[in-house]
């Protein structure tokens, strides 16, 4: 007998490219907005955390200019630190972000040699640009999406010799973390604190860096637009997921939809709608 599928209960969403537009200014569709608005009137409720590679100040900025009528309930920032949004306010989460810093501080400081020395190719090989990033030792900014694949494939080749150290991806930036912090380890622990399973959860996202945490392990439900990239809709596709025909957040509800609309509760809500 086949146990009945869970409800919803956690929505884990990348923003850049899932949620927004690359065009700046351009809203996002009201639609996931009073998709978000009527789960979380569901019974259990819904939380919603904004798995994103952004810093908090460019994400609030973003969230202003792009007039979001409901906040994430916790934020995934620099694809490894968590929050609590309360109030408006980024309440961090003291033991995971604490361990987060000392792990990476031990492990870049390790690596100083590969820093010299990525640096010496990006500036003598490629058109790239070297980036300050205080996430990271080394950020980069490829000119076009060839290039990025260029410097990926550059950068892979050396990883070996540095354990535990991983390339993050998003289109033509790159940064650098432990492997062991990614968007789909903060979405496990937040499911910890939560007490959330991830037969209850759905993620969203749409490239390089969504893909550790657009796994089955992390999340029953998985989705990506329309304009996700190959390795992401290859991956989504493997895992049981959602490959919308829509673009952006149009996409999200789209498979939200599609994935949820099965659910014996939504059902009867259905049924009583009909009924009436």
């Amino acid at each position: 007998i086949t146990s009945p599928r869970r409800p919803l209960r956690l929505l884990s969403t990348d923003l850049d490219g899932t949620l927004l537009d690359f065009q700046r200014g351009v809203p996002v569709d009201p639609a996931f907005f009073e998709r978000i608005a009527a789960w979380k009137k569901k019974p259990g409720g819904l939380v919603w955390v904004m798995n994103t590679g952004r810093w908090w100040d460019s994400l609030a900025l973003e969230m202003v200019e792009r007039a979001f009528p409901i906040s994430p309930d916790w934020l995934i920032l620099t694809e490894r630190e968590i929050y609590k949004l309360h109030f408006g306010n980024p309440i961090g989460d003291y033991a995971w972000n604490r361990g987060c810093t000392a792990i990476h501080d031990t492990l870049f400081a390790k690596a100083q040699p590969l820093w010299a020395e990525l640096k010496d190719f990006i500036n003598s090989q490629t058109g790239a640009e070297l980036l300050s990033d205080v996430w990271s030792p080394v950020g980069i900014r490829a000119r076009c999406e060839q290039e990025a694949d260029r410097i990926a494939h550059h950068i892979e080749t050396r990883l070996p010799e540095w354990p535990k150290l991983a390339l993050v991806r998003n289109g033509v930036y790159f940064r650098f973390c432990h492997e062991d912090y990614h968007k789909g380890s903060c979405l496990g622990y937040l499911q910890t604190l939560l007490d959330i399973s991830p037969e209850e959860t759905l993620a969203a996202g749409d490239h390089y860096n969504d893909l550790p945490m657009l796994d089955r392990g992390w999340a029953r439900h998985l989705v990506c637009p329309a304009n996700a990239v190959p390795p992401v809709k290859e991956k989504v596709a493997a895992h049981g997921g959602y490959i919308a025909r829509a673009n952006y957040a149009s996409g999200i509800v789209e498979g939200w939809d599609a994935l949820l609309s099965d659910e014996p509760w939504i059902g009867d809500e259905r049924k009583a709608a009909m009924a009436a």
